[in-house]
């Protein structure tokens, strides 16, 4: 059995699913930014992780802030086509078991994982250990989807629920163990 660090994914989604509206677009979420990070719990996921896997369009994202917010953490990026890298950040391809088991080679023990397509990827290979979803309350009848059909049933437990101050629902959960 190959060793991987433990995978944690910290996601928003509208109440019909959606963790982006058309066009990658994430102004439905500014109404509900006022939680503050110690509540929401991720400022701890950031003091738990050792390291950031995200996908390549949450990268393309993140650039757009003009604010790099992951100082002092070892950050790669998942993508076929990588760029000149601004922060320390590198980039990496091939299957995400082999990127998990070549992270964990290099010291990372609990991985924070972003990005639908990288989180799809990680939920159909069974590779999520933690899944903190805050579900917004609102509803954007389209956009960019967390699940798809190609997902495999799985159960989990959930080990925390919360309501924020903004009205957002947040659980976390774990995967139950096989066997």
């Amino acid at each position: 059995m190959m060793t991987r660090p433990e995978v944690t994914v910290f996601l928003a989604l509208s109440l019909d699913g959606f963790i982006a509206g058309e066009a990658h677009s994430l102004d439905w979420l500014t109404p509900y930014s006022s939680d503050p990070p110690d509540e929401t719990g991720f400022n701890a996921l950031m003091e738990h992780s050792d390291t950031l896997l995200m996908g390549r369009n949450t990268y393309d994202a993140i650039m757009g802030f003009g604010v790099w917010p992951y100082e002092g953490l070892r950050v790669r990026v998942m993508t076929h086509n990588p760029v000149e890298p601004r922060y320390q950040e590198q980039f990496v391809s091939g299957e995400l078991r082999q990127v998990l088991a070549g992270l964990w080679d290099q010291g990372a023990r609990h991985v924070y994982l972003d990005g639908g397509n990288l989180v799809r990827q990680a939920l159909q290979a069974e590779l999520v250990d933690t899944l903190t979803l805050s579900s917004v309350p609102v509803l954007l009848g389209k956009g960019i989807p967390l699940f798809g059909t190609d997902i495999p049933v799985s159960h989990w437990y959930p080990a925390q629920v919360k309501t924020l101050p903004s009205g957002i629902v947040q659980v976390s959960y774990q995967r139950e163990q096989k066997g």
